[in-house]
């Protein structure tokens, strides 16, 4: 299995050894996917799910199920976008938060050409994009935490 290092880039005393943020995304997604199945293998081993009647299902619980599913994707996302900011060492760019060095959009959000490139190469667009997930996925997370508070279980 290739690593993705450069061995050109840590020869020196003080050289640091990089890797791609293409290949770091693809490795902690893929890790996070097969963890997720072997956990949830086990879950069913162990402790097997409760089985509801589906008359007893009511379209608020299936609506919630679909919210839900919704926020694990988002919360899987903005974890592959902070593999992009690992890899670029975008953290170090600002680090000031809300806001980047005063302003609420960096200036240089788009720098590269074609505009694209900015989404997974450009640092500073990495670190905005994944701090507007990060807020997103906390917000509708908490939403959803109130929400299944409210929400009655079936008998």
């Amino acid at each position: 299995v290739k690593s993705g290092l450069d061995h050109a880039n840590f020869e020196g005393p003080s050289d640091v050894p990089r890797v791609s943020q293409y290949r770091l995304a693809a490795h902690l997604s893929s890790a996070v996917v097969l963890y997720s199945f072997l956990f949830w293998n086990a879950k069913e081993i162990l402790r097997p799910a409760l089985q509801f009647d589906a008359k007893q299902l009511t379209p608020q619980i299936l609506k919630f199920r679909k919210l839900v599913i919704a926020g694990k994707g988002l919360a899987f996302f903005t974890l592959v976008s902070g593999a992009f900011v690992a890899g670029l060492d975008a953290g170090l760019v600002y680090n000031s938060f809300p806001k980047f060095a005063d302003r609420w959009v960096p200036e240089d959000i788009l720098a590269f050409d074609p505009p694209i490139r900015n989404v997974t190469e450009n640092p500073t667009t990495v670190q905005f994009n994944h701090r507007i997930l990060g807020t997103t996925t906390l917000g509708f997370l908490t939403a959803i935490a109130i929400q299944a508070q409210r929400l009655p279980l079936p008998a």
